[in-house]
This record gives C-alpha cells, structure tokens and sequence, in this order.
C-alpha cells in the first residue's frame, strides 16, 4: 500500500509528464511570427529546377502546384528533391499541401547522397506512414503506421507538418497532431516528396522554417541557458509576446549598425546595393560588408533558399571590427534571391534579400544519332552511343546511364555544325548479355533532360545476317555503252554469296527497275545486320549531288538528271537509319561523262560522301576522277576488290590493299578512295 509521500511523488512525475506532452500538442503553440524562413517553394514556376523528367518520376510545375507521378522504373519510387541546409541542433519545421492523385506519396526529408531518408507517407485512402527508408542497406524501418486521423480529407489537399522541438518530433496531419517521436535523426540535406508506385501526387508548396517562438536569445546558448530561459517566458511572458522578445533579441540593433542587445553581426550590402539587379549571364559576385565587436566565424550564403557553402571573409583595411564577405554564385534562369547569414560569439543574423533577374532558359533537348532505333540487337558487348545535344546555355555535364548505373560523365563537348544541336556527344559503353536500357542525361543552367530510352540486346552468339543489291548497267547505246558493267555485277554477286550474303541483283536497269529494287533493298533492311549496296555503270555530279544512270535515262542537260537519274543518297539515307549495323557503299561508277554535249555542268567524277554513322563508302576512284572501264571481261577496280574480300581481313584492310593493287596496275591513274563511320570490325571472309 501506497504511502502518502511516495502517491505525492508519483502524482508530481504524472503531472510533469503530461505537461511536457501537452505543451505541443496543440499546432498553434507556435504562432506565424514565431517562424523564420529558410526555404518557401510555391510552385509559381520553376527556377528552383525540381525534377520534370527523369528515369524515375515525371513532373510537371504549372498554375501554382508541382504534380509528380511516378516510372516505376525497376519497381523503384520515386524521389524529388532540393538541397535545404538546415542546422540540425536548431529546432525547425517543414510543411507542405499535398493531394494524392492516385496510390501513396508525400513529404520526404533527411535525405542524404545515398538516398537514405524519412518520410511521411499518406495514401488516397489515408493510411499514414512514418517511415525511414534505408536504400543503402536494402531496408525499411517502420516508425508509424495507422489512419491520419478525422480531418483526413480524402481526394483533397492535407497539410503535413514536421515539427521538431529539442529533441522530439511533432507530427500534425491538417494542423492536428498525430504522433510525437523521439528516434528520428535525420542526416541528409535533401528535402522533398517522395511518390510510390504507380502513383501521382499533386503538392501546393513547401516551406522550411526556424522556429523563433521559444526563449532562446541568441543561436549558441547553452541547454542550460535555454531551460532557464524557457521557465522565465513561460511563467511570465505570453507566447506570444515571447516570439516578439526573440525578434527583437536577435535583430535589435542601434544607430550606428551593431546589435548592443544582443552582439550580433550586422550586415550591410555593398554589391549589388540596390534591391534589383539585371544580368545577362548566370553568374554574379556579391559582397558584403559586416559589423561586429567579435571574430565573425562564418558566413553562409543562400541562393533562393538553399545554401551554396560559406564566402570568403577578411578583415574590413579601413575600419576595426569590420569585416569583408564575397562569392561569385551560380544563378538560375529568371528570378532569384540572395541573401547572407554571418555568425560570431554572439549567435546570427541574416540579411536583407537581394533579387536578380537572368535571361530565360530552357533544359537542353536531347537527341539520339546512335542507336537510332528504339530497339536494336547487337553481337559485340561494346557499342559507341551517338547523341546530338541543343542547348541554347553552355552545356554543364552529359551522362550515360546503361541499366540504371552511370558508365560515363563528361563536361568537355565537340561542337555540331549541326544547326539543330549544338554538341555531339559520343561515348564507349559495355553491355551486358541480354537487354540494356540505356538513356542519356544531359544539363545545362536551367535544368536536366532525360533522353528516350534505347534497348540494345547483346546476343554474344548471334550470327551476322548479311544482304546486299547489286546493280550493273551496260547497255546505255552505241555511243554511251560500257564493256564491264554486268560482267562486274554477275562476279560481284557469286563473291557475295560465296561470303554469306543473300543478293539482290539487277542488271542494264531502268529508272523505274532501279527504283523498285532500292525499295524493295530498304524494306528488308531491319531483318538484317550487315548491308551491302554494289553499283557498276555510268555515274556522274551535277551541283555536288551524285547520280547513277539508269540505262533508259534521257538526258539532254543537266538539270534532267534530278528526273531520270537515282541520287545517291537514296540509298545511303537508308542506310542512316540503321547505324547500328554494319553498311558497306561500293560505286563503280566514276566513268568518262558519255554526255559531252553539254556546254557545262556535269563534272568528271563523283564528289566525296561523308558516310553516316555505321557506315563505309568506297569509290572505285578519288573525288573528281574518272575510273578505267577495262580491257578484259571485268573492271580494274572489282576484279581487285573481289580479290581481297576472299581474304581473312578486316574491311579497312581490304579497301587499303584493293587501292594498292589498282594504283599499281594503272601506273597512278586511278587511285580509289574509301570513307569510314564504321562502329566496330567487320570481316567479310573470318
């Protein structure tokens, strides 16, 4: 049986517990003067360059709100978040509006490099979670789990507040509090929203708060200080009137600059000195002069909230207890503000906001040159990745991310000549059996671009699927007719087929037969891997493009050969669209102009292609020369060629020795040229 002391006793711990719980249990305990920003985001637009597209969420920042839904890519949430440099021995709050769209999502906080955080995580049915998500070690920790409570509004917005008071946590759901936890230490900077799978998630704003409130007079007191403290406001000040105390404590200063109430840094702008200031650049230096009677330790500086480390401090050479704070900043396209936090002895201050405006910019677009097509299969575990990048800011970094891990990152570019992109960007990746999802990353000043997706199979025992069109005009008429033509296109196509090659072949073709023929060559193009396109005949430029003469072709001037000729390019432009294989161009064509009639145009020769990517091109002559036609039953130029393409050699090899062997049979006068793009080796005989 109880005594009376010892029921004395227990009553008093009962009523000191009960105290201590219901001193924060209502949310309005701190009054909105008792705050001090350090991070406001109303989703007004988005110079804070929140995520809007990546592997694993797609967002988007319009009237007011940034909706979030998530990729489920690798069956992974997703996470969006900003740096926040918040002082952990602080007491702070985050608060946010959030509506689930559809599924679960909500405020995640603490998250550092390696992604591990906390969150609190609401559901369209108002299921609440505390959660504190541990990636780094594959693991969840459940803190919380139960209803949100009455005011719970399903398919609304609900206000999340955080609260964090000494050493606890406060959580409010709609101002309501739900819990109070004590084993929560986050140790991440990052704070955000995080959306689960297949969900979507609509958020209002976000705002990171100081909580200014209590007692505390200045940043550094003691906790013995604040108890004391704590015991006089409460039994004598209202709380409100306590939150003014703090105010003017921390800010109060007299006429010459320097806080005597409580010792304070004082800060002064010197450049910019105006509160608005227009740039045309992202950078800009800032400097600012700082009065205070103590060393002054450190001096943050904050670009739209967010903390971009400490300046550069040095004693002011004209006055005592004056020091001198600058850093060049980093600025986002459109609005910013700027501000300065300086700490002495005494505690901190902040000071007044500076705004800058900044040309507009846009993310950078992202194209792909290689592989071109969404889905490709390859036989080699290496392949070159090509993209066209257009930023209309200098371009900051480009990555590959192949199955979701980075394999290369560059901030060095080669300019594009290409009026639609102004780098080219190509990089070495190894893949590994199977699929390979791989996407590039590219960022500028105003944000990142995820290209599309490219999926690369690697079949290491794939076999090559080879075809080739082989055309041979001869019979162009008395005056115009060749000797070789056919009889190179027939050796052509048994050397072909002898190497594995299924062979479309053509001979003395019109216009609208060499036309079908191409077609039909392009149509099955997809089903194969190495591409061949062989012609022997008449061939000649007109105003730098490359014709090959049809047998039937009526030509009276120049300019008919846009109507009765077939451009080159009508078949190498096919061969554009399939990089990733290997394409091979052999002309034979590059014979004396039979049209001499003509009083001009129709240049000896054919004029030099560059190839596209994948792709080699080989003329039986250089750029601008005439190739010989022959003696015996078969050109100089192919029955060299064949000869070496039976050969156990790479492709390079066998165009090098084909030149070698005609140099020297035509005693120089005809030398034939090759242009490569290949992406890997290629062996016609292996």
């Amino acid at each position: 049986m109880l005594c009376k002391n010892q029921i004395l006793i227990l009553f008093s711990i009962l009523l000191i517990h009960t105290t201590e719980i219901t001193a924060q249990q209502s949310y309005n305990d701190i009054p909105v003067t008792g705050k001090s920003a350090v991070f406001n985001e109303s989703f007004d637009n988005n110079n804070n360059l929140w995520f809007l597209d990546n592997l694993w969420i797609s967002g988007n920042v319009a009237n007011g709100y940034y909706t979030i839904k998530c990729k489920n890519y690798n069956k992974s949430t997703g996470l969006s978040y900003k740096t926040v440099f918040i002082e952990k021995a602080r007491d702070y709050e985050i608060e946010t509006t959030i509506k689930n769209v559809s599924g679960n999502g909500g405020l995640a906080f603490g998250i550092n490099s390696k992604y591990d955080h906390y969150r609190v995580e609401l559901s369209a049915n108002g299921t609440l979670s505390v959660i504190r998500n541990i990636p780094s070690k594959g693991k969840n920790e459940e803190i919380y789990s139960g209803h949100a409570g009455a005011g719970f509004k399903s398919g609304d917005y609900n206000k999340i507040t955080i609260r964090k008071l000494n050493d606890y946590f406060y959580l409010f759901i709609n101002e309501t509090l739900v819990g109070r936890y004590n084993k929560i230490n986050p140790d991440g900077d990052q704070v955000g929203f995080n959306v689960g799978l297949n969900s979507e998630i609509s958020v209002d704003y976000l705002n990171v708060s100081y909580l200014t409130s209590g007692p505390i007079t200045n940043l550094t007191a003691s906790k013995e200080s604040v108890k004391k403290t704590e015991r006089t406001v409460t039994d004598n000040t209202p709380k409100a009137e306590a939150a003014t105390v703090f105010v003017a404590a921390s800010s109060g200063k007299d006429n010459d600059g320097i806080g005597k109430t409580s010792g304070v840094p004082v800060i002064r702008w010197m450049s910019p000195s105006g509160s608005k200031t227009v740039l045309e650049t992202y950078t800009a230096r800032v400097k600012a002069n700082i009065r205070s009677i103590t060393e002054v330790s450190s001096v943050l500086f904050y670009v739209n909230g967010s903390s971009i480390g400490e300046g550069e401090i040095k004693p002011s050479p004209e006055k005592k207890d004056e020091y001198i704070a600058e850093k060049v900043i980093n600025l986002n396209p459109g609005e910013n503000n700027v501000y300065l936090v300086a700490t002495n002895s005494s505690g901190a201050n902040k000071s007044d906001l500076r705004y800058f405006s900044n040309p507009p910019a846009n993310p950078p677009s992202v194209s792909w040159g290689n592989p071109a097509n969404e889905n490709v299969i390859v036989s080699s575990d290496r392949i070159t990745i090509e993209a066209c990048i257009a930023s209309s800011t200098e371009l900051k970094s480009a990555k590959i991310l192949v199955n979701g891990a980075t394999q290369d990152e560059s901030n060095i570019f080669q300019a594009s000549p290409n009026e639609k992109c102004n780098y080219k960007w190509q990089r070495s990746v190894i893949l590994k059996e199977g699929d390979n999802s791989i996407y590039i990353i590219a960022t500028n000043i105003a944000g990142s671009t995820t290209s599309e997706k490219r999926t690369v199979k690697f079949m290491a025992a794939v076999a090559e699927k080879r075809i080739a069109l082989v055309l041979g005009n001869a019979a162009y008429g008395e005056k115009s007719s060749l000797r070789n033509p056919v009889n190179d296109a027939n050796l052509m196509e048994a050397t072909l087929k002898e190497l594995g090659f299924e062979v479309i072949k053509r001979t003395n073709a019109g216009l609208n037969v060499m036309r079908d023929a191409v077609r039909e060559f392009s149509r099955r193009l997809s089903q194969y891997n190495v591409a061949l396109f062989y012609y022997a005949g008449h061939g000649m430029q007109i105003d730098g493009i490359n014709y090959l003469i049809p047998t039937d072709a009526i030509l009276k001037e120049p300019s008919d050969c846009k109507y009765e000729a077939v451009p080159v390019d009508f078949v190498t432009e096919e061969f554009g669209k399939y990089p990733e294989n290997t394409n091979i161009v052999i002309l034979d064509a590059c014979r004396n102009n039979p049209y001499r009639s003509w009083v001009r145009g129709g240049e000896s020769g054919f004029k030099a292609i560059s190839p596209t990517s994948g792709t080699i091109i080989s003329f039986a002559t250089a750029a601008g020369a005439t190739a010989i036609d022959g003696t015996s039953a078969n050109g100089l130029f192919t029955e060299e060629l064949v000869k070496q393409m039976v050969m156990t050699q790479p492709i390079e090899s066998v165009f090098k020795k084909t030149r070698v062997e005609v140099r020297k049979r035509s005693n120089e006068l005809q030398v034939p040229m090759e242009w490569t793009n290949l992406n890997g080796e290629f062996y016609f005989k292996k």
